[in-house]
């Protein structure tokens, strides 16, 4: 005997709405269940998206929205769309884009990559208002016959074993349909059929992961000498005005933690490195303004501001001008131009993100979560009056946050503040495939691909709080990828344990390890695979199979007759190389994350590196002002030979600096980075040196003198007999050679499969 089960979620109770004569005609009334074939929950983009392509296949689609707008963040505020690589995009996203930047009369070109200025690389002609870009999914989903319905928040599921049979919504109506798609940011479906999610960040070592868990980055540590910026707002290596990190006091009265906290500073320990531990990415809106004075409304400050609670803001403030820093607007927003006098505000280092304010969001209720909302909303209201208004801000940014108010034509329902608040993280299913790190990076990749990442690592910061005496950003991560391009997201990561559900497909809150979804998270993205969901909840249909069991090469047929992208063609900066971890090659090896620091140096994955994944550089600037040291610790006296580990390049410092301090005395080492960093597939050495036990020795690499880019990956201290070993060929030095990361490459190749 099947069992039923029904499981609730606690939502708000909507506004009382009528149900259009459409709805009425289509499905009778709320009095009986909603019949449909494939019933999408969330009108987020990808719902928007999926919905259609169902509809199109001939299925009976109902796309059910527990809001009034269509189109997720999409349409609610981010319009300079960070999209990656478009080449990787392809289906109905492309044809989305396509339609919405005609209506300005552009073109887009898919077959070229974007190119930086002198940051990452974005696509200017992407960049559209809000209120055109849910028109083209309005039209989108009406040109396909697919229903809609709107403030339809889901009050529960009812399921037959693994098979969901209906929802229900807070309103009374009940859908049933063949297959679901979980659509939202937050999984809201997924959980409410009761399928695993996690809201934990892993620690590394679950997954052997490098940025997951509790996590400080090198470029973001509080620190005093900043460079100043170029006119791109960027200061040398790419880091903009708008993430700068100083020593700021946390305490209520500055040097007594007897005082208290202050406002925007989190309460709790800093953790260790790479713990597992709980929290989501910072929330903000991302803010539509203009400054054509016809079409703007103020931006009103909070019935409850108070300028105390942006102390922490002008202490910042006070840090940037003893810095030098001639500062704009730009230091608290980085904001992109829109057509029609309009621009896209993103966030800062003391911008709209208000970390931990997130954290309750994904299981929260719709009730507790429109205060959440307002809690952000009040909180980046009084941000902006506090730019334009208080003594202690500079005047050219108090003019400028002036010249910016909400446009009268974006977002008329809701006073021309957004109506969708930028959602970067919530649950994320616990599936039989968990997309990590290594394949983001390429060293593993996803089977059954139904789609293409190409974002780089961007995870927003978790938590504000006080380290080592200072305010420090924990969580927070901007790099790439280890130069890899574009990436596998493999079909089992959108649907569930076969024991846990078999007609859902969950494409927003995908099965993926917390920084591994920092980068799948985009937009177009999503998109892409809620596609490719709803055509493979189409083939199950007609097969009459569990989505476990969809015929995969069937579907990729279709996928591609219907212009998905499911491979890369055009090659990446370098082959994918396996890195190895520090632990596990011979001697002592040390990873660049372990070394002290002095001065400014840049955390980047731009070339493969060769230990973990990630390197680091001096940004080509401050020359004879920074130095990385390494003071391994022996386990015994003896003899050692010293290799440096760095990422060679055409641009690199060919005359770099090694200061090496050993029981041999100091000795001083040239070393030209531009040649191999591996011969023979071993590092060459700078020498072989005496070290006593214990750690009294140390290597330091210096820019001082440098003629390019000094780069650090690594040190190794390896004992001379197994150094003589390794030579020889009687020993393997832990690291790929050229054939075995051919062979690697090959192994990897999506074509390779037998």
């Amino acid at each position: 005997m099947s069992r039923s089960q029904v499981n609730h979620m606690p939502m708000i109770h909507p506004s009382t709405t009528s149900i259009c004569i459409a709805i009425l005609l289509a499905f009778s009334s709320i009095a009986h269940a909603i019949e449909a074939e494939v019933c999408v929950y969330g009108g987020t983009s990808g719902g928007v998206v999926a919905a259609v392509q169902a509809a199109r296949m001939g299925k009976r689609t109902v796309l059910v929205e527990p809001g009034r707008h269509l189109g997720g963040m999409t349409s609610g505020g981010l319009s300079a769309v960070d999209i990656g690589d478009p080449r990787s995009v392809g289906g109905l996203t492309r044809e989305y884009f396509t339609r919405l930047v005609a209506t300005y009369g552009k073109e887009l070109n898919w077959g070229q990559a974007f190119k930086g200025n002198g940051g990452p690389a974005t696509g200017g002609a992407y960049s559209i208002e809000p209120h055109v870009a849910e028109r083209i999914f309005d039209q989108m989903v009406t040109e396909a016959g697919v229903v809609v319905l709107r403030e339809a928040r889901l009050k529960s599921v009812r399921k037959d074993d693994a098979r969901i049979i209906e929802l229900v919504t807070e309103d009374g109506r009940r859908i049933r349909a063949d297959m679901f798609l979980d659509t939202t940011y937050e999984g809201d479906l997924m959980a409410a059929a009761g399928v695993s999610y996690t809201l934990t960040r892993e620690a590394n070592a679950q997954y052997g992961e490098q940025y997951n868990g509790i996590h400080y980055t090198a470029k973001y540590t509080p620190r005093t000498g900043h460079e100043q910026p170029g006119a791109n707002g960027r200061v040398p290596g790419g880091q903009g005005v708008w993430d700068r990190d100083f020593p700021l006091d946390p305490y209520v009265i500055k040097g007594d933690p007897s005082s208290g906290l202050l406002p925007l500073v989190n309460d709790g320990q800093p953790g260790h490195h790479g713990d597992a531990a709980p929290g989501i990415m910072a929330y903000c809106f991302r803010l539509c303004l203009t400054t054509d004075q016809t079409n703007s409304r103020p931006i009103e400050a909070p019935d409850d501001y108070d300028p105390k609670r942006y102390e922490l803001v002008a202490r910042f403030i006070e840090a940037c001008l003893a810095n030098g820093d001639e500062m704009d607007l730009r230091w608290f927003n980085k904001h992109d131009p829109l057509p029609n006098d309009k621009w896209d505000f993103n966030t800062a280092t003391f911008g709209g993100n208000l970390p931990g304010a997130s954290w309750e969001w994904p299981e929260a209720t719709y009730d507790r979560r429109e205060q959440i909302a307002r809690e952000i909303e009040n909180y980046h209201r009084g941000l902006f009056h506090f730019l334009s208004t208080d003594p202690r801000v500079p005047q050219k940014v108090r003019d400028e946050a002036s010249r910016f108010g909400l446009p009268k034509d974006e977002f008329t329902d809701h006073g021309g503040w957004p109506h969708q608040l930028y959602i970067r993280e919530g649950r994320r299913m616990i599936s039989d495939l968990v997309l990590t790190e290594h394949h983001t990076f390429g060293r593993q990749i996803a089977p059954k691909c139904i789609g293409l990442g190409s974002y780089g690592t961007d995870v927003h910061e978790i938590r504000r709080i006080v380290k080592d005496g200072v305010v420090a950003r924990e969580g927070k991560v901007a790099g790439g990828r280890g130069g890899f391009g574009p990436y596998n997201i493999g079909y089992d990561a959108i649907v569930p344990k076969p024991s846990e559900c078999q007609n859902l497909f969950v494409t927003f809150a995908l099965s993926a390890s917390h920084t591994a979804f920092a980068s799948i998270r985009m937009e177009p993205v999503l998109m892409v695979t809620s596609q490719s969901a709803a055509t493979a909840a189409c083939h199950a249909i007609d097969a009459n199979v569990p989505v476990q069991q969809v015929d995969y090469a069937r579907l990729r047929t279709r996928l591609i007759a219907d212009g998905q992208v499911l491979q890369w063609k055009h090659g990446t900066k370098q082959p994918p190389r396996a890195s190895v971890n520090a632990a596990d090659l011979p001697g002592i090896a040390m990873d660049d994350d372990e070394a002290e620091f002095t001065g400014q140096w840049v955390r980047s994955s731009g070339l493969p590196s060769w230990i973990g994944s990630s390197y680091h550089h001096d940004a080509n600037s401050g020359r004879g002002k920074k130095t990385m040291t390494f003071k391994p610790t022996l386990p015994a006296a003896g003899r050692y030979e010293v290799r440096l580990l760095y990422t060679a390049d055409a641009n690199r410092c060919s005359t770099t600096k090694v200061t090496i301090h050993s029981g041999d005395g100091v000795n001083v080492v040239s070393v030209n980075q531009q040649a191999p960093a591996i011969v023979d597939n071993v590092p060459p050495a700078l020498g072989v040196f005496h070290f006593d036990k214990g750690s009294s020795g140390a290597v330091v690499i210096s820019n001082d003198g440098a003629d390019g880019y000094v780069s650090v990956d690594g040190l190794q201290l390896v004992p001379t007999e197994i150094a003589r070993d390794e030579r020889a060929g009687r020993r393997s030095s832990g690291y790929l050679s050229p054939q075995a990361e051919s062979q690697e490459e090959s192994r990897l190749s999506p074509n390779s499969q037998k």
